[in-house]
């Protein structure tokens, strides 16, 4: 399910769309391994895995630096766990900590879907 971003040029290259394999949506998830809520956080992103959707993650304690780019680039200061979902190279929406629920990231995706029609 989940995709590493382990550098900024993979980073890049996925909030660019210039992977060859761009997804037209898909989330980043940034993930602390020493976290109990970012954890859980994930497990829920997990069972509700949304197949019209890829998933990317970053470990924030092994790429901080990577971590620290989303922030910048993004905007949005620095909250573990964090969910970023984008449409190609628009954010669309950023939830944090307990907010994070696959139930309402689908939910999010059905309107863009709906909206594109």
């Amino acid at each position: 399910m989940w995709h590493n971003i382990e550098s900024a040029s993979a980073l890049n290259s996925i909030l660019s769309g210039s992977a060859e394999d761009s997804p037209r949506l898909f989330l980043i998830f940034k993930h602390s391994t020493r976290c109990s809520i970012s954890s859980m956080a994930k497990s829920r992103v997990e069972k509700g895995q949304d197949d019209r959707i890829s998933y990317y993650l970053i470990d924030v304690i092994g790429n901080r630096e990577v971590s620290n780019l989303l922030a910048e680039l993004s905007g949005v200061r620095h909250e573990s766990p964090q969910a970023f979902l984008y449409q190609g190279s628009n954010l669309i929406e950023v939830t944090s900590h307990m907010a994070i629920r696959s139930g309402e990231i689908s939910t999010h995706v059905d309107s863009l879907i709906q909206n594109q029609t």
